[in-house]
Order: C-alpha cells, then sequence, then structure tokens
C-alpha cells in the first residue's frame, strides 16, 4: 500500500508541478504579447513634421535653422553639412563622419531638396525622418529618393542626426 501510496503523491506532484508550469508560461506569453504590442506603439508614426519642400543651395546657405523644432532643425543642419562641410556649425554637430569626407571622387550636392513623409518614433527614443529628396550629385547615394535621417540626443540632450540611409 505505501509503494502505491509513494506513486501516487508523485504522480500528483508532477501534475500540479506541470499545471504551474503551463500557468507561468500562458502568463509569460500574455506578457509578451502586451509588451510587444506596447512596443509597436512606439513604433507608430508621429505626423509633426512640417508639410514643406525644403530646398538648399551652397550659394545661399545660413547657420540659422528654418525650423523652431530641434529634432527638424537637426536633419536640416545634416543636410546643410552635406551640401557644405566647411561650415561652423557641422563642426559640433555630431554629425557621422562619411560627411567630412573630401575625396576628390565624391560628388557631393551643391542643392539639396527634400519634403518630409514620415517620423517613427523607436523604442530606444531615437527618431527616423524619411524624406523624399532631390539633389544635384550622387552624395553616395543619400539624397536622390527616399532619404531616412535617424536622429538621437546627446548627453546634454540636444539632438543629432547619428545615420543617414536611404531605400531604394
Amino acid at each position: 500500500m505505501s509503494k502505491t501510496f509513494n506513486k501516487i503523491i508523485v504522480i500528483l506532484g508532477c501534475v500540479v508541478l506541470l499545471g504551474f508550469s503551463l500557468s507561468l508560461l500562458k502568463k509569460n506569453n500574455k506578457e509578451t504579447v502586451q509588451t510587444t504590442e506596447n512596443a509597436q506603439d512606439d513604433v507608430i508614426a508621429e505626423p509633426d513634421f512640417p508639410d514643406t519642400l525644403f530646398s538648399f543651395n551652397k550659394e545661399t546657405l545660413t547657420e540659422d535653422c528654418s525650423v523652431t523644432n530641434p529634432q527638424i532643425c537637426a536633419v536640416e543642419t545634416a543636410v546643410k553639412c552635406s551640401i557644405n562641410s566647411d561650415l561652423e556649425m557641422c563642426k559640433n554637430a555630431n554629425l557621422p563622419q562619411f560627411i567630412f569626407i573630401k575625396d576628390a571622387g565624391t560628388d557631393r550636392p551643391t542643392e539639396i531638396s527634400y519634403r518630409f513623409t514620415n517620423k517613427k518614433v523607436l523604442a530606444n527614443q531615437n527618431a527616423e525622418f524619411y524624406t523624399e529628396s532631390s539633389c544635384n550629385g550622387t552624395w553616395f547615394g543619400l539624397c536622390q529618393g527616399t532619404v531616412i535621417y535617424v536622429t538621437s540626443q546627446d548627453s546634454s540632450g540636444k539632438w543629432f542626426v547619428k545615420d543617414i540611409y536611404a531605400i531604394e
């Protein structure tokens, strides 16, 4: 009788442990689904950008920003420095290093125009600004078509463009 009783106790213990494990697993899956849904909410586009065509020419560049939004201004700074990296504002703008390349084979544009088409706030609080852009150079393929500027904040809270890439 005691062997049968021990077997029943062990089986019941295994069933309880299995049930408890399954309940934890289901609970974790629900939390993961909620976390994923919340993370997706963070990536939903926020249309807080101007519906304006911005155009810059090397002959008429100024260091003043044409907008007050610091993220949009960071994109504008990156564009202006792409045209002329010798501007004073470019020195402390914390831009990607390729903007400062001065190779004879680099077809740096002297004119760039762009319009914002989308903004995505990422989970790490960076933001991607999508633009439709055109220019009179090739500039690593980063001034024609859909060009994306990734903005981030430095330790002092100042916005800067940390990366630029294009989608063909």
